[in-house]
């Protein structure tokens, strides 16, 4: 895990955290992104918060058939109608 000691962000008046640029880029956190905010202790954790489309460029979590993925749907739909 990489680190990057002694960046200070701030916090505003109205309470916003401004986190400095290299760990923004660090990290790929674009203006409009979504955090995810968590508390340990006395210590506040940001960390970016995944998107579909970094779910998909991640590695496969199951490997499924185009086949199986229309047998599933197929069969929802059938009790759906029901």
């Amino acid at each position: 895990m990489n680190y990057l000691v002694g960046k200070k962000g701030k916090v505003g008046k109205k309470g916003e955290i401004y986190i400095p640029k290299k760990i923004r880029e660090s990290v790929g956190l674009m203006p409009g992104d979504e955090v995810e905010v968590e508390i340990a202790g006395d210590r506040l954790m940001i960390r970016k918060k995944k998107t579909a489309l970094d779910l998909l460029k991640g590695e496969a979590v199951a490997k499924i058939k185009v086949e199986e993925i229309r047998e599933v749907r197929d069969s929802l739909s059938e009790r759906l109608s029901t």
